[in-house]
This record gives structure tokens, C-alpha cells and sequence, in this order.
């Protein structure tokens, strides 16, 4: 069975290039498609492998461009001459449902969130977006929704990495599709021999992961915050954090453990589609102080329905007095969190789970095609 797997853009390190370094473990023989592609940010897992990128990884700049690049996406995707391919799983948001496979050949589509600058926070993006600027978004963003929504009802599989995510891809897409969680290394997590007295917020330190937000609340708490990642809003995050905030920058996957596991608590206010940086923290037995929204919803268990025990807190407005009564009813109740207990709801998660369910789904969507041709 001959594989391609398709992804955006290899311009950065986050979820979606983990999820791409486990599915291409799976497959090892796997092609890899992407529109753009920089050799530095190809992980270890795959920099040996066969990278293909599009033909927009030529233009000039790209890499710094590529969002302008979006009205081509559709060109670029459909340029891949794929016909050799008997499965091809296309993971990731923009462009890449539009794939062109052999007519028997089954398209998988794992869909990490419908990109949220022309679907769900299109109005939101416009709205910020200066006169001609606009325009010329409102022109590209309709073309490009009216490709993608027509490319995913060719696709003859859809996976979501999240219940709030099959909920989207409905809404948007109108297509109903598999819950699949993406896999998060919880095996490496271990529980610490003691606790040290502060909080830990690991993300990219970019506006919609409200970092601010927990900022305020531990400044006005003087409770002490270590905040791991970088980002462009580094400097703005470091002009507002007071004598207890603590910015470490970017920390090694060697080094990233010992953070986790000698917290306080995790503290979590981004909207986020699955959010993997909670369940890393879970693994580790450590509770999360989490926005009762999205994906943090099935990740961290609030007062669950059949008595099993909660492995965090919610609040449910991204505002700081939120996160500050959230930290306090915390800590109210901080003697109640079972590490064990909140390191065993994290293995659900695992990447070893991920692998065996979607090596499974891979295997029945290929045998149904077969049974119809």
C-alpha cells in the first residue's frame, strides 16, 4: 500500500508537525507532501524522509509570505501529481482537502480545525483589516471557502482531533466525521518527588493564547509564574509581568519535564481545538487551571457525570478576574488532586493509542474502498 501524507507548510514547530513526526512513525514508507517547507524546522523524525514541497515553496520569501500566498493554495495543492498513491491522508487546516487522488484511491482528511481566519473568526479578521487590505481578504478568503468546501465533500473520510472540532467541520463543511484524539506522549510523564511553589504556562507566545490574561491574575495573586515558549508577544508579555513572572524561553523536549512535573499547577486560556500542553501537564500528574472551553472541555475532567474524581479547575470567561478566582478555588481545593489519579486520565491520550486507533481507521477506510470498486 502506497502512502502519501500531506500537511500545509513545515515552517514552524507545533502540533501539527508532532502529529505529522508520529503518522509518518506509523508509515514509514510514507511520502510527504507539504505547500511550504524549510529544512530547520524539519524534526528528526522525518528530515531523512521524502519532502515534497509545492511549487510556492520557490517563490521568493515564502516562508515570511505564505499566508499572503493563501489565494494559491488551491493551484498549489492540486499541482501534486498523486495518482500513484493508493491512500493518501491529508492532515492539517488550510488547502490540503483539496487533494487530487486516483479515482480508488480513499482520501483521509484529519482535520485540526477549520482555519479559523476565514471561518469561525472570518468577521472578527476582517474587522481588523484596514480598507483596501479588506477588500482584497473579503475577495481571496470567499474564493478559497467556496474551494475548501467543495474539497471536502470529495473526500471520502473525515477525522476530527476533537468532539469541538467534529462540531465545526459540521457546521462548516456539513460533513459528519470520526473523533480521532491526536497523540500526546503521555508514557514519558512521570510524578515528582515534591512540588515547588509555582505555576507553569508552556505555549507560543502569540496573542491567542492569552498569556496576559494569566499574567494579571498572578501578578495581582504575587503568585510566581513560570512561563516557557516564545513568540511575538514576548516583549509585550514582559512589559506587563510583575517581580513574580518568570520567562525561561524556549526549553529543550530533555528539559521541558522537570518543569511539569515540579509545578504548582498548569494555568490554560487559550480557546484551543484539542490543546496538547494540558495533557502533557496531566501526564505528570500535575492538575490545570483551565478555560471551560474547546478542546479543554475532554481533556481536563471537571465535575464529571459518573463521580470520577476532577483533574483541574475551569473558568469560563477569558477575563482576569476569571483566571484569579479560578487560581483561588484552586487552591481551596488543592489537597483533593490525586497525581496518580490525573496522570492515569492523561493516558487516554497517548500517542500508542493514536497509532492503534488510526492505524485501524486507515485499514477499514482502504477495505471499504476495495469492496466498492
Amino acid at each position: 500500500m502506497k502512502m502519501a501524507i500531506v500537511h500545509p507548510w513545515f515552517l514552524m514547530k507545533g502540533g501539527g508537525e508532532k502529529f505529522i513526526d508520529v503518522l509518518s512513525n506509523i508509515y514509514l514508507d510514507a511520502d510527504i507532501y507539504a505547500l511550504f517547507s524549510q529544512d530547520k524546522h524539519l524534526s528528526r523524525h522525518i528530515k531523512d524522509r521524502n519532502i515534497r514541497p509545492s511549487l510556492l515553496n520557490s517563490v521568493p520569501f515564502s516562508y515570511k509570505l505564505h499566508r499572503q500566498l493563501v489565494p494559491l493554495y488551491p493551484f498549489a495543492i492540486e499541482s501534486f501529481d498523486l495518482h500513484d498513491y493508493d491512500v493518501i491522508i491529508a492532515s492539517g487546516g488550510p488547502g490540503v482537502m483539496g487533494v487530487n487522488p486516483r479515482q480508488d484511491a480513499p482520501v483521509i482528511y484529519y482535520c485540526h480545525t477549520p482555519q479559523r481566519s476565514w471561518w469561525d473568526l472570518y468577521s472578527e479578521h476582517q474587522a481588523q483589516l484596514p480598507g483596501l487590505t479588506r477588500h482584497l481578504f473579503t475577495l481571496s478568503t470567499t474564493y478559497v471557502r467556496t474551494w475548501e468546501y467543495a474539497a471536502v465533500q470529495r473526500v471520502d473520510h473525515v477525522v476530527s482531533n476533537s468532539k469541538y472540532i467534529a462540531e465545526r467541520v459540521w457546521k462548516y463543511f456539513r460533513r459528519e466525521s470520526t473523533v480521532i484524539y491526536p497523540p500526546v506522549e503521555t508514557s514519558m510523564g512521570y510524578i515528582g518527588d515534591h512540588t515547588d511553589d509555582y505555576y507553569l504556562s508552556v505555549a507560543r507566545l502569540e496573542k491567542q493564547k492569552k498569556i496576559d490574561l494569566l499574567i494579571h491574575a498572578c501578578n495581582a495573586l504575587k503568585r510566581k509564574l513560570v512561563i516557557v515558549g516564545t513568540g511575538k508577544e514576548e516583549q509585550y508579555l514582559k512589559s506587563i509581568a510583575g517581580p513574580t513572572i518568570e520567562f525561561v524561553g524556549y526549553v529543550s523536549d530533555a528539559d521541558l519535564p522537570k518543569y511539569f512535573a515540579h509545578c504548582r499547577g498548569f494555568l490554560f486560556a487559550a480557546d484551543e481545538d484539542f490543546g496538547i500542553s494540558p495533557v502533557e501537564a496531566q501526564s505528570f500528574g500535575r492538575p490545570v487551571v483551565a478555560y471551560g472551553h474547546g478542546g479543554s472541555l475532554e481533556t481536563v475532567r471537571v465535575d464529571d457525570p459518573t463521580g470520577r474524581p476532577d483533574t483541574g479547575v475551569y473558568f469560563y470567561e477569558q477575563t482576569t478576574p476569571a483566571v484569579t478566582d479560578a487560581i483561588l478555588r484552586f487552591e481551596a481545593q488543592e489537597h483533593k488532586f490525586t497525581p496518580t489519579v490525573i496522570q492515569e486520565h492523561a493516558r487516554q491520550f497517548d500517542t500508542a493509542v493514536f497509532e492503534r486507533t488510526m492505524r485501524e481507521f486507515v485499514d477499514q477506510a482502504v477495505n471499504r474502498t476495495r469492496e466498492l470498486v
